[in-house]
């Protein structure tokens, strides 16, 4: 066996060994390769994952604050009539006030127009009271009514000011 080894040159052994180098690196390179190629496969399949996840992401925070943004103004229209309703409440007050300033005025008139002379002189005197009672009934009415104004006025802002806020909170 030994024999025909020595029927091959010395120089033929060296031109295999670096046949063999130049394949194991040829395999090694192509190997390399096939690995860069999934790396960069990888890098992208991640790319797309991450690109993705941020258009939710920002679809989401989009949507979301049209919600809040919806609540927010739901509310404010809910404290717009309400508003609306507590001014014709208001309205309502100040005519039934009116109406009974007048009564009392109608009443005054009669009891003067009554001629006789005992009456006259009782309703000089009870016409005096009736006027104070009547400017105190008429000054106690517009205080009321201007301090129920602003009460109905506050409490609907204040009401939907915690509307919009646990709206955007989410609750």
């Amino acid at each position: 066996m030994t024999a025909w080894l020595k029927l091959v040159p010395t120089w033929s052994y060296l031109v295999l060994a670096l046949v063999l180098a130049v394949g194991v690196q040829q395999i090694r390179v192509v190997s390399a390769q096939s690995d860069a190629a999934k790396a960069r496969a990888d890098l992208a399949d991640y790319r797309t994952e991450v690109s993705e996840r941020d258009r939710r992401a920002a679809l989401f925070v989009i949507q979301e604050n049209q919600r809040r943004q919806a609540e927010t103004e739901k509310a404010d229209a809910e404290a717009q009539e309400q508003l609306a309703a507590a001014r014709t409440d208001a309205e309502r007050a100040g005519s039934a006030l009116e109406r009974l300033q007048q009564r009392l005025a109608a009443a005054e008139q009669r009891s003067r127009d009554a001629g006789n002379a005992i009456t006259a002189q009782l309703s000089q005197a009870a016409e005096g009271a009736a006027r104070v009672r009547a400017d105190v009934l008429g000054r106690v009415g517009e205080a009321a009514q201007l301090y129920a104004g602003v009460a109905d006025e506050r409490g609907i802002a204040g009401s939907a000011c915690e509307k919009a806020y646990d709206a955007v909170r989410g609750n």
